[in-house]
């Protein structure tokens, strides 16, 4: 297997090589996914069907050469198996059925809850099976899983969720000890079939300011410590600069935004995953080559580098433009 993505994690990559994978390397800029995705009404549907998942996180590495794979799922898969009914509607993006915004609460039914996930288990059982590179699973961080069954969909505002922690602060603590008991064993099981790697997305963590530390990051801590012993984790923190909380984070790999800098922390004892702007694939094919032979140059003897993009692929892609970039930087990796 290629291991050049889990020797950056753990700060020993073989110079000079830099690993890369992308934020949503499966997903609707390809036509390949675009075709899958048209056959199923919703989502959910689509992947709750493990060969459907499969499928679908092969589709990059069949295109790219990548050096690791990601189980095509959505973080949304732990509130839906907690009887949260999750819709992904055109346009608008995923409903909950309910939300705590407009009760005043909610339970969560953990009795059922692996029963109700098996399906990613039995994909990342099958993914495994089926690639030659380091497998990542994933989770939400409770914060953000808290944020959707909060709102009962992406956040218009974020008065109101400030608002509740403030004056429901106990309660907001509970249901975020459930979410991460309930994230915890999610990676655990996700490692047991297979997983070489956990990565953690608090996608939502900018709503978070000064109480950044006491409703996410001690949650994520809890996640980390459960779980670094059997697999490298990666923290993804969108919305807030890695400078702002890392002395009171356990993790030891973090992929960070576009919007921060990478040379502030690829001296520490850390691994940096990042953090290209996926917009920068837009330009010409001579600004993407030099681009590549840029960053190989910056980052080619660095133990603890992951190339990877700062936010998500977007469907506005050309993927002819990133394989230029990818085929740039795998032809110098091999010099």
């Amino acid at each position: 297997m290629n291991n050049y993505f889990l020797k950056a994690l753990n700060r020993e990559n073989e110079a000079p090589y830099i690993p890369v994978w992308l934020l949503r390397q499966a997903g609707r800029y390809m036509p390949e996914y675009r075709e899958v995705r048209s056959q199923y009404k919703d989502f959910f549907e689509m992947i709750k069907e493990p060969e459907i998942c499969k499928d679908l996180t092969l589709q990059p590495l069949n295109v790219f050469d990548l050096d690791a794979a990601i189980t095509f799922t959505d973080i949304l898969t732990i509130p839906d198996a907690l009887g949260l009914k999750v819709n992904f509607v055109k346009g608008k993006g995923p409903i909950f059925e309910k939300s705590l915004s407009s009760m005043e609460r909610i339970d969560l039914n953990t009795n059922e809850f692996h029963d109700k996930i098996q399906y990613v288990y039995n994909a990342t059982s099958l993914i495994k099976k089926n690639v030659n590179v380091p497998l990542i699973g994933f989770t939400g961080s409770p914060w953000t899983l808290f944020v959707y069954m909060f709102y009962g969909q992406s956040p218009k505002d974020f008065k109101s969720i400030q608002s509740y922690i403030s004056e429901n602060t106990r309660d907001a603590e509970t249901y975020l000890q459930i979410l991460t008991d309930c994230c915890i064993e999610y990676a655990k099981k996700q490692v047991q079939h297979g997983a070489d790697c956990i990565q953690i997305f608090d996608s939502w963590a900018g709503i978070l300011e000064n109480n950044y530390v006491d409703f996410s990051l001690k949650y994520v801590n809890q996640i980390y410590e459960a779980l670094n012993e059997e697999v490298p984790l990666i923290l993804y923190n969108r919305g807030k600069l890695l400078s702002s909380f890392v002395d009171e984070s356990s993790f030891k790999a973090y992929s960070i935004n576009s919007s921060d800098q990478i040379e502030n922390y690829i001296d520490g004892n850390i691994t940096i995953q990042g953090n290209l702007n996926p917009d920068f694939f837009k330009k010409n094919n001579e600004e993407i080559e030099l681009k590549a032979h840029e960053i190989f140059t910056k980052f080619k003897d660095r133990k603890n580098y992951i190339f990877n993009v700062g936010e998500g692929l977007t469907p506005d892609l050309d993927p002819e433009k990133i394989k230029i970039f990818l085929k740039t930087l795998r032809s110098l990796n091999s010099q």
